[in-house]
């Protein structure tokens, strides 16, 4: 069932690439959203027109920083603008070191030339329904998810074990073994736990790692898991919201670093801040982060289980942030 949010939803495409422009349009027809190109100056008159007609949300998506016209759109009260930035290969270098990132409450990027079809349309339906959360939504349509709570740091042991048989067991269902995968997985679980149990909660992030700690019923972790044949998501909630737009500009710089030196030296860069998962980045088919300021913020790391291990840190890789 669609609401009735949803069916004011319009979008404002702003886009430079025409492979963007054409597969947005085909996007949208099939959801049944209606399409604005517009471009230059046309763009804030277009938002303009759809306020006066009575349209309460709209989707503005582009593939370049133009921070002057995004400060104008917040001059229009009466529409909420839900804006997308896209980042690819193409547009990183005029994208990565700009501010006006900030600016953006939804960035989708891909280290290679374009953002992959998949990722495009996931993006747009969640925003379209309102439904950021769960690994679900990252996963094949119908796929089971496996959902934990953590109350104890102690329990990481457990759910490190528990992580490594469950990937361990679909060698039965990928005909091959898949321990590699496993210790990879197992890797980006516990990267995610120790941000969510320590760095995202103010009360903890001085206390000492080692000694073991019991949440409060409002501090617990959610963890799922869920496997559709090809992908692994693993999701990882807390209940602090503190995860800043600054780091998601800091993990894009990252995805699009150059080569391995540049690499390296980001993450000695953003050593002690809480960005851990840079050394498990290069891993991942998708990292998707998505933060109700002061509330939730949810990781969930995809791994692509058909493609070798080797080859894990040369392929295309995508980031998603939701700010919500």
């Amino acid at each position: 069932m669609i609401d009735s949010d949803n069916i004011n939803l319009d979008a404002i495409i702003d886009v430079q690439s025409e492979h963007y422009r054409n597969e947005l349009v085909a996007l949208f027809k099939s959801c049944a959203i209606s399409t604005i190109i517009a471009s230059m100056d046309k763009t804030i008159i277009e938002i303009k027109k759809l306020a006066q007609s009575g349209c309460k949300q709209t989707m503005y998506i582009t593939d370049k920083v133009d921070e002057k016209k995004l400060k104008e759109h917040e001059l229009i009260p009466s529409i909420r603008i839900e804006n997308l930035l896209l980042v690819d290969e193409e547009t990183k270098d005029k994208i990565v070191d700009s501010e006006g990132l900030m600016l953006f409450g939804h960035v989708l990027s891909c280290n290679q030339e374009h953002v992959p079809h998949l990722q495009l349309m996931s993006t747009i339906r969640k925003i379209r329904e309102k439904k950021y959360f769960g690994v679900d939504k990252c996963v094949s349509y119908g796929a089971y998810v496996h959902r934990y709570v953590l109350s104890h740091s102690d329990q990481r042991q457990w759910f490190r074990d528990a992580l490594f048989e469950f990937i361990k067991g679909l060698s039965q269902v990928l005909g091959r073994p898949t321990d590699a995968y496993a210790q990879f997985g197992v890797e980006v679980q516990e990267e995610l736990l120790m941000n969510a149990i320590w760095d995202a909660n103010p009360k903890l992030q001085d206390v000492d790692r080692r000694v073991p700690i019991a949440l409060l019923p409002q501090e617990s972790v959610q963890i799922e898991w869920s496997f559709d044949g090809t992908y692994l998501a693993v999701g990882v909630r807390d209940s602090f919201g503190s995860f800043s737009k600054h780091t998601v500009y800091k993990y894009l710089k990252f995805l699009f670093a150059s080569d391995r030196k540049a690499m390296i030296r980001l993450q000695q860069e953003a050593a002690g801040a809480g960005l851990g998962l840079f050394m498990v980045l290069e891993r991942l088919s998708s990292l998707i982060i998505t933060v109700s300021p002061n509330k939730t913020t949810e990781v969930i790391a995809i791994l692509n289980l058909t493609t070798s291990p080797k080859a894990f840190t040369r392929k295309q890789r995508s980031f998603q942030f939701f700010s919500i």
